[in-house]
């Protein structure tokens, strides 16, 4: 990859993401045993699991460039379950906690249909499933921040982000640019508006780390 590949910004910026998705996973993971709470556990296990993910997209996508479309199922669908348990245990009442049990149950199972229909899809992207799962974390997400107005937030800083992230990842899918990925002219990079809130959502989630690791000290 020469300092004239086009692709050479994109790929240092994703790489950078991916360290500081790391970074998060392993303070997430090493203060499991302390805080002993499962939200936070599940959410340890959420940056896991998409670390292991977007590693091997990112090694796949450097050795064989677009060859890596099939891990996105994995990234989406463990994002959209394991966020889902997060809101399930956030929620204090019951109906809202049905809620979304039933909506992120629909969703998975229309989402594992469209692969039965279609399997083909398996090695492209399934707009349907970034998109339907997205929004209904961000619907999640706002329900949450709207809830809480007036009390102590808990998750503030991460759903901020999450929030942020997925409205500009949906964006960008529904542009159509998921099959571009380039314009050539003007050279632009659409990808890296994504790396970019990605960073965001990332640095954003390190706050809510270091304030719960604060509130922990302070045994708040």
């Amino acid at each position: 990859m020469s300092n004239n590949d086009p692709y050479l910004l994109g790929f240092l910026v994703s790489v950078f993401s991916l360290l500081l998705l790391f970074l998060n996973a392993v303070l997430f993971l090493t203060k499991v045993k302390t805080f002993k709470n499962k939200i936070y556990t599940i959410v340890a296990c959420y940056l896991t699991g998409l670390f292991v993910v977007e590693f091997f997209c990112n090694l796949i996508g450097y050795a064989n460039p677009g060859n890596n479309l099939f891990l996105s199922h994995f990234y989406f669908n463990a994002q959209f379950l394991l966020l889902s348990l997060v809101f399930y245990r956030l929620f204090k009442d019951k109906k809202a906690k049905n809620i979304v049990l039933i909506s992120s149950s629909l969703v998975f199972v229309l989402i594992i249909f469209s692969y039965i229909k279609k399997p083909e899809l398996f090695w492209e992207f399934n707009l349907f499933e970034i998109v339907s799962t997205s929004l209904l974390l961000v619907i999640y997400a706002l329900r949450h921040l709207y809830k809480t107005l007036g009390e102590e937030k808990q998750y503030m800083y991460l759903m901020t982000g999450l929030i942020m992230y997925l409205i500009c990842s949906c964006l960008i899918f529904l542009s159509g640019n998921y099959e571009l990925v380039f314009i050539e002219d003007p050279y632009i990079d659409i990808w890296i508006f994504n790396s970019i809130f990605y960073i965001v959502y990332q640095a954003l989630i390190f706050t809510e780390w270091n304030y719960i690791r604060k509130k922990y000290k302070a045994g708040v």
